[in-house]
């Protein structure tokens, strides 16, 4: 199935928004006041999580503040010419934009051959629990079920300075039996975006580290799809509101079989003990009946995870959108 990206960029002339940072900048500042000189709809199109802007590695900003400023007021001044659109929702997002839906249609893609799980059967593991990267949220979960409640499950962490878990080899993608090429290319799509059934078929439940874990700012990536596509339960370590948005765009969660009030929990701390003790609570509850109770729920998931209808539908209200924003705003 085609992407919105690749549905408009027949029609509109199309600039990635990243690689105003992460590129030439001036350069691409050249190409973007060329194709406002011309007269051109331009789309600035956004393709990673819509926390980018407010991202620091090791306390250093990824953005260059001035940079950004530039690009805001160009922005301002020619909103008749240049729509934005973002993968995710987010209040503070620095640019007026529509929220688009590709990275969903790219893991589709990937796995439209992925064949359905029996979750009923026995099974010899209780988590999946994958985090690469270390948050505070994540170590807190992690440090808060290791007492007992991850010694039978499938958990990963990469910490530099202080140890670093993998898989069994057994569990992880075959890409990552190479020593080097799992230290060095540890994001290797194939590796990350593609399912690895025996992962999900030894495991009855994942604990899903979504990339961004603020309040009210919600990124659907492929750690939550992952198990949508493999009919698992699911908890999700992300900020307050991430299975609300989950719900508002077709998806079901848990809530009539399992405590999914951390997701109301606005506070961080009290938001990790109510999922770390639900995961303690999971541990404990037999498998087989309530992944038999939840049936309608995950089938219901993959089903609309997996619909070129239903994504064909939001892509049609985007470009809705993009219209209506250049003609509500032409001079």
């Amino acid at each position: 199935m085609e992407t919105i990206r690749e549905q408009l960029s027949a029609q509109y002339r199309l600039f990635e928004l990243e690689e105003f940072f992460w590129g030439d900048y001036q350069e691409m500042m050249a190409q973007l006041k060329d194709a406002i000189a011309d007269n051109l709809k331009i789309i600035l199109y956004h393709q990673e999580n819509i926390n980018f802007y407010h991202t620091e590695w090791n306390g250093v900003p990824w953005i260059n503040t001035i940079q950004m400023a530039e690009l805001k007021q160009l922005i301002s001044g020619c909103r008749n010419q240049i729509c934005v659109l973002a993968h995710g929702v987010h209040d503070r997002f620095p640019f007026e934009y529509i929220n688009h839906f590709d990275f969903w249609i790219q893991i589709k893609n990937i796995n439209n051959h992925a064949e359905t799980i029996d979750h009923t059967l026995p099974k010899e593991n209780d988590f999946l629990f994958l985090t690469r990267r270390q948050t505070d949220l994540r170590i807190q979960v992690r440090r808060g079920l290791q007492n007992g409640y991850l010694e039978n499950s499938l958990y990963t962490y990469y910490t530099p300075n202080s140890g670093t878990r993998h898989l069994p080899k057994e569990y992880e993608h075959p890409s990552f039996h190479n020593a080097d090429f799992k230290e060095n290319e540890p994001h290797y799509i194939p590796a990350i975006w593609k399912l690895f059934p025996k992962q999900y078929q030894s495991t009855k439940y994942s604990i899903v580290s979504e990339t961004v874990e603020t309040n009210e700012i919600h990124c659907l990536s492929e750690k939550i799809f992952k198990p949508i596509i493999a009919g698992h339960i699911f908890v999700v370590v992300a900020g307050a509101g991430y299975l609300s948005y989950l719900r508002s765009i077709g998806f079901k969660t848990f809530g009539d079989h399992i405590d999914e009030s951390y997701d109301e929990e606005q506070d961080e701390q009290m938001r990790v003990n109510k999922i770390v003790q639900l995961c303690k609570n999971l541990s404990k509850m037999d498998h087989k009946q309530l992944y038999q109770k939840t049936e309608h729920i995950t089938r219901h998931n993959r089903t609309l995870f997996f619909s070129d209808d239903y994504l064909q539908s939001l892509n049609t209200t985007i470009k809705g959108k993009i219209k209506k924003h250049f003609k509500d705003r032409a001079c």
